[in-house]
């Protein structure tokens, strides 16, 4: 049996702390890092804590939570990164355990990168680990842990966490 990448991301959190966006005891949020070379700025990763196969499996709250997660990664990386959208995937082929990647959409991107080819983008906003660091940190103040009835609310409040792609 193949051992679940996901899963094992959980179990050694120290490697995933400093690219920390979000936990609670249903979900993991990080940014993606790549420790080899360049990484894409403004994807982060959605993972259930609990090993489940497929979205037809979670719970009625882990739906509801994910589906809230999701929504507070798309506004916080709209605002930190000045993405004109973004947005999200969920491919279970690999490892079958549940996660959304939701990703920057920035505004000047070509046409010819959009959808599943943004990764190949040559002009896209990269950095190294230090900015994936500083990138994470601000979305983490944007991630607001409570409900808000009104999305200005929200937009006003993390106006000052962006950064310049």
């Amino acid at each position: 049996m193949e051992v679940c990448m996901f899963c094992e991301r959980l179990r050694n959190p120290s490697e995933l702390a400093d690219c920390l966006v979000y936990e609670d005891e249903l979900f993991h949020v990080s940014h993606q890092l790549n420790e080899e070379g360049q990484t894409y700025l403004g994807s982060v990763i959605i993972q259930s804590r609990r090993h489940v196969h497929d979205l037809a499996e979670v719970t009625e709250k882990e739906a509801s939570r994910l589906g809230s997660l999701i929504t507070r990664s798309s506004r916080a990386l709209k605002n930190c990164t000045g993405a004109g959208w973004t947005y999200a995937e969920s491919f279970l082929e690999r490892y079958q355990h549940v996660h959304v990647i939701v990703t920057a959409r920035y505004p000047s991107m070509p046409k010819e990168y959009i959808r599943l080819a943004i990764r190949k983008w040559p002009g896209a906003p990269r950095g190294t680990r230090p900015d994936v660091i500083e990138l994470s940190r601000k979305l983490r103040a944007g991630m607001v842990l409570r409900e808000i009835d009104d999305p200005t609310e929200l937009l006003n409040e993390i106006r000052l966490t962006r950064i310049n792609p």
